[in-house]
């Protein structure tokens, strides 16, 4: 294997979408209880994995390019892709910025072959792709103790990142980086993007 790797610098951006009404979620929560999305690495309970609360492992989805808005789109249609419905509800758009590079591995395109498994890794069903994500997480040697993966979401093929609690403290994001998604600034993005993406509201 010749796994692809790529280090976000200090200062670049994430985005993502988060709703405090649920779980009391803020800006910077990684999620301990797993496994439930894609790439959770959560051991779970019994030979099945059951989800359930793992003490040591936690994840963060976000979207990241180096234009914000099609990291934007990226987590619109992570969070809203499967119903085609944006709701609004309480939820915020942050924008945590990175204190320390980031070391992920690159899923995207041939970077999955190159890391020993295919493209299809981003669109496969959950429980096939956390086992690679537990592989990755585990496999130090290989992978270089990453902070977490660089993949193509499955709805439109827009970079995403999930991040594993060894990231947590590249992560800082105050106040004024959290904006209300239904914010009127928001607004004509926001149009742009549900429109590009085949999206309702």
């Amino acid at each position: 294997m010749a796994p692809r790797f790529l280090d976000l610098r200090t200062g670049s951006r994430l985005v993502r979408i988060f709703d405090p009404a649920r779980w009391s979620a803020t800006s910077l929560t990684f999620r301990g209880y797993g496994p439930l999305r894609r790439f959770d690495h959560h051991r779970g309970s019994g030979p099945e994995h059951a989800p359930s609360d793992d003490p040591d492992r936690a994840v963060y989805y976000a979207g990241w390019s180096s234009v914000l808005s099609q990291a934007l789109s990226s987590c619109l249609v992570e969070v809203f892709g499967d119903t085609g419905v944006v709701e609004f509800g309480d939820r915020r758009v942050a924008l945590p910025t990175l204190g320390r590079p980031l070391h992920l591995l690159d899923l995207r395109e041939r970077g999955a072959m190159r890391a020993g498994t295919v493209a299809a890794i981003g669109k496969c069903e959950h429980p096939l792709s956390q086992l690679w994500s537990r592989y990755f997480y585990e496999t130090a040697v290989d992978f270089d103790a990453i902070d977490g993966l660089l993949y193509l979401n499955a709805h439109n093929d827009e970079s995403a990142v999930i991040l594993y609690e060894r990231g947590r403290s590249a992560l800082h994001c105050t106040d004024a980086d959290v904006v209300r998604l239904d914010d009127a600034q928001l607004r004509p993005l926001l149009t742009q993007l549900v429109r590009a993406n085949n999206l309702v509201w």
